[in-house]
């Protein structure tokens, strides 16, 4: 849940080794992904990061997006089926704009719809 996505990013603003999480289906929600997105500002050696099935929302997809305009680690991010919707996607699809590290990105079943796709 989200006390342990919290306690995860503490330790992880630290952490100079883990090169890979994955904390799917675990429903971290929103609270989760902020507290995840914030360790991504300090956190240099991450390189794939998977929150799928979390409920994560709108909210958390957004605050993953701010973090990754900056982050220059991370190279795979799956946030599928998080019912992010089109505001997810968007973020998400502004971040890809300035993000030059982001190699994969899954947004598969979140019924982001025509306007999250074209975003």
């Amino acid at each position: 849940g989200v006390g342990g996505a919290t306690a995860l990013a503490k330790v992880l603003m630290e952490n100079r080794t883990l090169q890979q999480l994955d904390v799917g289906t675990n429903y971290i929600g929103i609270g989760g992904a902020t507290a995840l997105a914030i360790m991504l500002k300090e956190n240099r050696t991450l390189q794939q990061l998977n929150v799928g099935t979390n409920y994560i929302g709108v909210g958390g997809a957004t605050a993953l997006a701010k973090v990754l305009m900056e982050n220059r680690t991370l190279q795979q991010l799956d946030v599928g089926t998080n019912y992010i919707g089109i505001g997810g996607a968007t973020a998400l699809a502004i971040m890809l704009k300035e993000n030059r590290t982001l190699q994969q990105l899954n947004v598969g079943t979140n019924y982001i719809g025509v306007g999250g796709a074209t975003a």
